[in-house]
């Protein structure tokens, strides 16, 4: 049996997003990229209603294709910001886009998502104790310096605390109770 934290046990869906995505390492370049957009469609939001919406944002991202996303221009923007299926916010789908297009970027100059993530841990998950009854911290000093080098790659929408969530849904920092 799997010893969900409370907020994993509200839902169907955030039990599965528990059970078979959060805080397990991940390696693979498209979820890593997915996972970064979704937390940084979160901000501000409520987790569940982002994973709730995930179908539609998978749909309309273009299954978080990076390369695709990078030559979306203003005719593909107006359905993502009226559609209601989606979380429509200018600067979060601006973000998303501008993310996509240094990532393409990084793909041509031989970097990765995944070497970038991982490389501030030599590869390696952190452990993170939680403590029954109280929330994860919202940041951390290893979540401060890779928003910092977000930032400094031109990144957007990647502040400390949406790098925190992302480290954790991709397992860098594993908090899953054990």
């Amino acid at each position: 049996m799997i010893n969900r934290p409370e907020w994993a046990e509200k839902t169907p869906a955030m039990k599965d997003y528990y059970d078979h995505y959060w805080g397990l390492a991940q390696h693979d370049e498209r979820r890593l990229f997915e996972m970064l957009c979704l937390e940084c469609l979160q901000s501000g939001l409520n987790w569940a209603l982002v994973w709730q919406k995930r179908p539609a944002l998978l749909k309309a991202y273009q299954g978080f294709d990076p390369e695709k996303l990078a030559q979306f221009g203003e005719k593909e923007v107006a359905p993502l910001l009226s559609d209601p299926a989606l979380i429509r916010n200018r600067l979060k789908v601006k973000a998303i886009l501008n993310n996509a297009r240094i990532l393409t970027e990084w793909y041509r100059q031989g970097k990765s998502l995944n070497d970038f993530t991982w490389s501030f841990t030599d590869g390696k998950q952190i452990r993170m104790e939680p403590v029954a009854g109280l929330p994860l911290p919202a940041k951390t000093p290893l979540s401060e310096r890779v928003a910092e080098e977000f930032k400094r790659a031109g990144f957007k929408f990647t502040g400390p605390v949406v790098v925190m969530s992302y480290l954790l849904a991709v397992g860098v920092i594993n908090a899953r109770n054990e």
